[in-house]
């Protein structure tokens, strides 16, 4: 397995999380509470908790009653992802790690 392959994978995996957590808001927007929102919740709950506590701050200093912890996510989420790409083509490719 090459290099390319495995961030690859990480980065299918990222694009994949995301959509579940715009899944999971548009469902949570509409009001749907049914058992595939709940596995959806516990699908991205470990990756989305880290944002709670900003999310929370910026809730409390603004006031709005908005829960901006899925945005932060998916921004992390974004980031990583950009990472990784700019981690192999600026430093694996040109050392020959394919």
């Amino acid at each position: 397995m090459t290099m390319y392959s495995v961030i690859h994978a990480v980065q299918v995996f990222l694009r994949i999380l995301s959509l579940a957590m715009f899944i999971y808001w548009i469902m949570t927007f509409l009001r749907f509470n049914n058992r595939f929102v709940e596995i959806l919740a516990k699908f991205i709950y470990p990756f989305v908790r880290p944002f709670r506590r900003p999310a929370m701050w910026v809730m409390r200093r603004t006031g709005l009653p908005i829960d901006f912890t899925l945005w932060f996510a998916m921004i992390g989420i974004n980031i990583v992802s950009e990472l990784l790409y700019v981690l192999y083509f600026r430093l694996c490719l040109p050392i020959g790690l394919y």
